[in-house]
């Protein structure tokens, strides 16, 4: 369990120190879960952290106040003055989810600089383990100084096809999978590296993080893949963990 990073490593992965500093979360097999974890981390380091999203999605718990606005720029600057809070155009009764803003609203809030860290969720996956994005997402900020790029590690080893993996016959172009092939890292990898796969859309610049997410044990896999991944791609850090549990991140590689 020696791999196991400490916050402040994470922190330097998400190039943390620049305010306000604006992470974005892509894929599928997780994104909700790792955003609340991340607030979670950013305030108790005394952040001012602030969840909305570009798309779709679950309320956020009871703990973590919420405004529902047009247009968050708009408001005062002390409606951002909270530790942790969230934002969102409206509530959507029927899929029990709320709706964002557009990511210009987004470049527009992140520019008045009210909060220390705005994080959001920049795709949908219909609650699917593993995606490709479609031609119109991902919907990231282009104030975006971060983008995890979340995948479902419990589906390795499995058999995919349409029934589990969202946006499948993209999927398949970019990967080569056929129907029932066994999900395997080196399928994960050329989701990653592809430039219409996971990273699609990344602003220039911008750190790339792939978590690959659901990945309990620390001793699953050994260094020399995912360090080829490094070298040969233009992927910053990644990530091995389970961001529901403790510790979230059990192995790191960075570039």
């Amino acid at each position: 369990m020696g791999n196991i990073p400490q916050r402040e490593t994470l922190f330097c992965d998400l190039g943390a120190f620049v305010r306000p500093l604006v992470i974005s979360a892509v894929g599928a097999g997780g994104k909700t879960s790792t955003l609340f974890w991340l607030a979670d981390l950013f305030r108790q380091a005394g952040r001012r952290v602030l969840i909305t999203t570009t798309t779709h999605m679950f309320m956020p718990a009871e703990t973590c106040p919420v405004m529902l606005c047009r247009d968050p720029t708009q408001l005062p600057s002390a409606c951002f003055q909270h530790p942790l809070a969230a934002c969102f155009s409206r509530w959507l009764p029927d899929p029990g989810k709320v709706r964002g803003f557009s990511p210009q609203i987004i470049d527009a809030l992140a520019a008045r600089a009210d909060c220390d860290v705005i994080l959001v969720e920049a795709d949908g996956a219909h609650g699917f383990g593993i995606k490709a994005p479609d031609e119109h997402e991902p919907c990231i900020p282009q104030a975006s100084h971060c983008v995890i790029a979340v995948t479902g590690g419990e589906m390795l080893g499995q058999p995919v096809g349409p029934g589990n993996v969202h946006r499948w016959p993209v999927f398949s172009r970019i990967t080569g999978a056929a129907p029932e092939d066994v999900l395997d890292l080196p399928m994960l990898f050329r989701l990653i590296n592809h430039p219409l796969g996971a990273f699609k859309g990344v602003p220039p610049g911008c750190r790339r993080i792939w978590l690959l997410n659901q990945i309990s044990q620390n001793e699953k896999f050994s260094a020399p893949p995912f360090s080829a991944v490094l070298e040969h791609g233009e992927i910053d850090a990644i990530w091995l963990g389970a961001v529901q549990e403790t510790p979230a991140i059990t192995r790191r590689f960075v570039r």
